[in-house]
């Protein structure tokens, strides 16, 4: 089992590169998707949340993600605390995934993760996938998908690195600011070489 980090940041396509992934033969392992598994269920994480910042349950115990986002989009040190807290609940139910991914077969798993780096999950990996985009194209996605206004795009960019950062930790950097075919070419290339990692 080859785990292949995938990480960058909100808008700058890591579905749309997971996808082509899975098409070449790639398990995935999303965090985010886990992440909001364990919203809805983890009482443990659940009431570690509560107890961090505050009132953001909801009446029927879940996490009140949109209220949670409001208290750490715009304060770096709260997001990193809301990171610190999550990231060994995730951990471990990302890891129960890889093993249920390997158990049917798969030898490449790609871990869709975008603090991949700041909760040191990079330490799983055998290799990391950065993908970047440019301000005004990872603007426009995040309006378009989860329908916020651009200042409220702008501001969740804001409070995550910058393409430095990707390009200094990464093995691979995925450009994506062009067309599917153009994104489809990189996956296929990084792919070959991926196969060649020990």
């Amino acid at each position: 089992m080859k785990i292949i980090g995938l990480t960058g940041g909100s808008g700058a396509g890591k579905t749309a590169v997971s996808v082509c992934f899975q098409a070449l033969g790639a398990g995935t392992v999303d965090a985010d998707a886990v992440y909001r598994n364990l919203c809805a269920g983890s009482r443990p994480m659940l009431e570690t949340l509560a107890a961090a910042f505050g009132d953001v349950l909801t009446p029927e115990g879940a996490l009140d993600r949109p209220k949670l986002a409001k208290i750490v989009f715009f304060d770096s040190e709260k997001l990193d605390i809301l990171n610190k807290l999550t990231f060994p609940y995730i951990r471990a139910a990302s890891e129960a995934r890889f093993m249920e991914l390997a158990k049917s077969g798969h030898t490449v798993i790609l871990y869709d993760a975008p603090t991949l780096f700041q909760t040191g999950a990079d330490a799983l990996c055998a290799a990391v996938i950065g993908v970047i985009a440019s301000r005004e194209t990872r603007i426009a996605r995040i309006i378009s998908r989860d329908g916020l206004s651009r200042e409220a795009a702008a501001a969740r960019i804001d409070a995550q690195p910058d393409e430095g950062f990707y390009r200094s930790r990464c093995r691979f950097v995925i450009e994506n600011n062009g067309t599917p075919e153009e994104l489809e070419a990189q996956a296929c290339e990084i792919w070959r070489k991926i196969e060649k990692i020990q």
